[in-house]
């Protein structure tokens, strides 16, 4: 898979395309390096990204199907899922990028701080996406579920306070889960076995503060814990942007491994 990688990383950072795709060549050729490194993310993972929502629909309707025959459905299986899901699939991306890509594009002329930003921004989008997938399958759960049985009073109202709590939610723990992954997977790569494992213990402190705080209560809505959702929300994005910071500080003159491949 590495060396697929690298070899699709280096079509996309010089801008290559495939024939019959001139005007996208050109193009991608005008962005900066940034911008190269957003658009080739994108690339990347779309196709990962729809094998995995591919799966949580099959997963969804088969789980529902099954409820639904047994008692009648109580919670959003879909806030469920995909909350759970996505924040960890965003895990998964994020030590993907530093360990996979930061190597690839480093070597086909991105410079380290281009890449950050490319990928800062490719996973602030990311981010966002999936955050609004949460509401967004609520919403059409509801309406397919309405169509066919009789939704119990304990199941999750469809709103727009709650879609926006649900979105206000999801947003933190999706960047805390980002940032954590490349800066424990940076500290390993800079710094090795013993020193990466004293790294990540601040490199877990996002996760930690986002997963204490925004969680699912007993009747499976997503709730603030200890503390007003403001405070929790400052709390978490302060301890996020502290890990990027760390993180900042990993990468920006790593040594870039060479492989065989």
């Amino acid at each position: 898979m590495s060396a697929f990688t690298d070899r699709q990383t280096a079509d996309l950072v010089l801008g290559a395309a495939a024939e019959g795709e001139q005007g996208s060549a050109e193009r991608d050729r005008r962005m900066s390096d940034w911008q190269r490194v957003t658009v080739a993310l994108f690339r990347i993972y779309r196709p990962i990204a729809a094998w995995f929502l591919g799966m949580v629909v099959v997963v969804v309707t088969v789980a529902s199907v099954i409820f639904s025959h047994v008692s009648p459905q109580s919670v959003s299986l879909w806030l469920i899922i995909v909350g759970f899901g996505s924040k960890y699939w965003l895990g998964i991306v994020a030590v993907m990028l530093i360990s996979m890509q930061l190597r690839s594009f480093v070597a086909n002329g991105i410079s380290r701080r281009a890449f950050l930003a490319g990928a800062g921004v490719f996973s602030l989008l990311a981010a966002l996406f999936f955050a609004l997938l949460g509401p967004i399958g609520h919403a059409v759960e509801y309406v397919l579920l309405s169509l066919f049985v009789d939704l119990p009073a304990g199941y999750p109202a469809v709103s727009v306070s709650g879609a926006i709590g649900e979105f206000g939610h999801a947003l933190p723990a999706n960047l805390a889960f980002l940032v954590t992954g490349a800066a424990v997977t940076a500290g390993f790569y800079r710094f090795g076995g013993l020193l990466g494992l004293a790294v990540m213990i601040p490199a877990l402190v996002p996760i930690s503060v986002a997963e204490s705080l925004f969680n699912f209560n007993d009747g499976a809505e997503v709730t603030t814990r200890f503390m007003p959702y403001a405070v929790a929300l400052l709390l978490s994005l302060a301890a996020t942007a502290a890990g990027a910071v760390l993180l900042r500080f990993q990468v920006r003159d790593v040594a870039i491994r060479r492989t065989a491949s």
